[in-house]
């Protein structure tokens, strides 16, 4: 029986790419993949089944270790003198906290220097410490930088000695301390991820909202880091659950299962065990400056999510001790040289096996994470079925954004103002026991990646969902149709035009991209057929049994998606298409609006590279679906779509296979004559991405080599 994507190849080159050339030279050509790229690709899926991991979670994974290994290959905005001489008085302060011993007791701490989930701070402490932040935002340093960006660009400078190796732990542990003494010894409160994880809807978070982060979605105009600009000249942005995934319970206790540090730093051919593994994911989740490694200290967010991974840290070593094991003298062997014990741990007096000493673990206390009955005292936080997890940010209906309880009132001018809400305090705790949401103004209403969004607006009120529970991954049935969703996919994705530190869209050009989509062979809608004058429920009009020109293959296990992946009522969905530069530093990220609920759908969509005008430029370009299926490239080689790697080379020659603006990249690809008279250029689209159910990996030796 021929396999449907069979079908659909033959269908796609007999039909859709009908348009020959006589020959493609360059303009946009596919070379080989990177090799340490390719290497982490079959390293970290050797063991692994599709159907174990959605392929989403290992691509992003081995970019992100990719980007981190060949900084040498991208053009740096260099640290200013200013910022290390900034950091290393910071250092000084930090060494110096204590005083010696004597008679076996440290001198007293200044502050209270518990750490606490953010959703349990009183407003005062909130207050506190986003007061702190934005007097560093708000104080220069010099060379056109502030206090709070001088410490955001030490993280740039160790991109490669602190990621994809022990030192990851050690090093952020101080980087933490670094900045808690530049707050003047406030301490930095932690963001438990999985308190959102077990939510219906993360995105909908009350962390989104203007009394903690601000809004999630585009530029960050609310709460206390509303407005900021970053470095580059670009605003702060997010695009929170496109993409990546926050903390959950089982990778969380998965890691506690281990004994030694070796069994939880990369490299690790098993990601559940893999802390730094689970750190990436809200990286990624939260998106916008957070998601790359040159940037991500840039978002106040970036110290609060360390906050607990430190924190998560603490647990495993509290474990160690309770086995016998030393954590101080725990340090894995590594064969890169800027990670081993007695390297520099760049650019502090230290040697990277420090991090690991109980010097550094003793300065810091956690609060544990909140449980349930009571989840801490926290009225942002509801205990359902046992465990603890975020209340909805919503605004209530008739008036307008007004604010929350009073006993949460009077924050500062840093923090923003709270407002009395409707009835006063009674009727608004009332209305958080009725609804399990809390009355949060101005809340943006949202659009796994983790995996429950697809990029969708959602309903604010989670009764008004319409939700469908499937079968798992593993399971014998498939779990790409997961829960329907019936809201508009009409959130738009922001990118922050960042090349090489400088915010400017002129530096990117434009590629026209096509998606061909096949249809997930169990999902469904509500679109019947009439048989004797009845709606036939258990009939599906649109699916692929009932169009004799196909034929599926039924198999007892499918690749892997998300726990839950929404499936709106239309069909409308989302493929992602993402670039990132191999020599310059740059990502740029949009989507094709695709229809799930025909056999085979095609759209098109535009993506950034950098702009060759000033030298051809290397890239690599993935492309993944809203449920963490990643699709396979072909690239027009010689007049044919042919399987490729999906890393390429642009360079200025002609014809050109892009444009310089978007406005060109769409004119170069369609051609409006009279009246509705449109024809496509076909010939002109470089790179397809087919987006089909798959059995093996996306990545193989033979794409990976061209």
């Amino acid at each position: 029986m021929m396999h449907v994507r069979q079908n659909v190849w033959l269908l796609a080159t007999a039909a859709v790419f009908a348009a020959v050339v006589t020959s493609v030279y360059g303009f946009i050509e596919p070379i080989p993949m990177p090799e340490n790229l390719d290497e982490c690709y079959q390293f970290r899926t050797r063991n692994l089944s599709i159907t174990a991991v959605p392929s989403q979670d290992i691509n992003m994974f081995c970019i992100t270790r990719f980007l981190y290994s060949t900084t040498h290959l991208r053009p740096q905005r260099p640290i200013s003198n200013e910022t290390i001489s900034y950091a290393q008085e910071l250092f000084r302060q930090l060494l110096a906290q204590y005083s010696p011993e004597e008679n076996g007791h440290r001198v007293k701490r200044q502050f209270n220097n518990v750490r606490q989930e953010v959703r349990t701070l009183t407003r005062p402490q909130w207050n506190l410490f986003t007061s702190r932040i934005n007097n560093l935002k708000n104080t220069p340093v010099g060379n056109g930088l502030n206090r709070y960006d001088s410490i955001a660009e030490i993280h740039r400078l160790v991109v490669a000695s602190a990621h994809n190796g022990p030192n990851f732990l050690g090093w952020h542990r101080i980087y933490l301390l670094l900045l808690q003494i530049a707050l003047g010894g406030v301490p930095i409160p932690y963001w438990d991820s999985r308190l959102d994880f077990r939510m219906v809807e993360p995105t909908d978070s009350v962390l989104w909202t203007a009394e903690f982060f601000g809004n999630g979605f585009g530029a960050v105009t609310e709460g206390a880091f509303g407005n900021w600009q970053t470095p580059g000249g670009s605003a702060l942005i997010r695009n929170i659950g496109n993409d990546g995934t926050l903390v959950n319970d089982d990778g969380f206790n998965a890691v506690l299962t281990r004994n030694f540090h070796r069994d939880i730093v990369e490299p690790s051919n098993n990601p559940m065990f893999s802390l730094e593994g689970h750190h990436n994911g809200p990286h990624v989740w939260v998106d916008g400056q957070l998601s790359a490694p040159a940037t991500a200290a840039q978002d106040p967010v970036f110290f609060m999510h360390h906050s607990f991974i430190d924190y998560f840290w603490s647990l495993f070593r509290r474990r160690q001790r309770s086995l016998g094991i030393n954590p101080a003298f725990d340090y894995p062997p590594t064969g890169n040289p800027l990670q081993q014990p007695f390297a520099q741990m760049i650019p502090f007096n230290l040697r990277n096996i420090h991090g690991y000493s109980e010097y550094f673990a003793g300065r810091t206390v956690y609060a544990p994470s909140p449980t349930c009955p009571d989840c801490g005292g926290s009225s942002y936080l509801e205990c359902v079925s046992g465990s603890c997890r975020s209340r909805v940010g919503v605004t209530p209906g008739g008036g307008g954004g007004m604010a929350m309880a009073a006993s949460f009132a009077g924050r500062g001018a840093m923090g923003g103002m709270a407002r009395a809400s409707v009835g006063g305090p009674e009727r608004a705790q009332a209305t958080v026991r009725a609804t399990g949401a809390l009355n949060i103004g101005g809340r943006f209403r949202s659009p796994f990646r983790d995996p429950r969004t697809r990029m969708d607006t959602l309903p604010n009120a989670p009764e008004n969902r319409i939700r469908r529970s499937v079968p798992t991954a593993n399971d014998t049935a498939t779990s790409s149709n997961a829960n329907m969703d019936t809201s508009q996919i009409n959130r738009p994705y922001q990118n922050t035009f960042v090349l090489n530190g400088e915010a400017n869209p002129s530096l990117w050009a434009f590629v026209p991209i096509r998606i061909i989509f096949e249809r997930p062979p169990d999902a469904k809608f509500e679109s019947y057929l009439i048989r004797d004058g009845k709606l036939v429920k258990s009939s599906d009009m649109f699916s692929i049994k009932n169009h004799t020109g196909f034929t599926l293959e039924i198999r007892k296990k499918m690749p892997a998606t998300y726990k839950k992946c929404h499936v709106s009522g239309s069909g409308a969905s989302k493929v992602y298409v993402q670039t990132d530069g191999i020599d310059y530093s740059g990502r740029y990220k949009d989507y094709a609006v695709v229809d799930e609920r025909l056999p085979i759908s095609s759209s098109m969509t535009y993506v950034g590279v950098k702009n060759p005008t000033e030298g051809a430029a290397q890239f690599y370009m993935t492309a993944y679906d809203s449920c963490g299926r990643v699709c396979r490239p072909q690239c027009l080689i010689n007049g044919n779509y042919q399987p490729c790697s999906g890393a390429f080379r642009i360079t200025s020659s002609f014809p050109k296979m892009y444009g310089i603006t978007f406005e060109d990249a769409v004119k170069g690809i369609w051609k409006k004559g009279e009246g509705l008279n449109v024809e496509s250029n076909g010939a002109g689209i470089p790179v397809t991405f087919l987006c089909e159910i798959q059995y093996s990996w996306p990545w193989t030796q033979e794409t990976s080599q061209f």
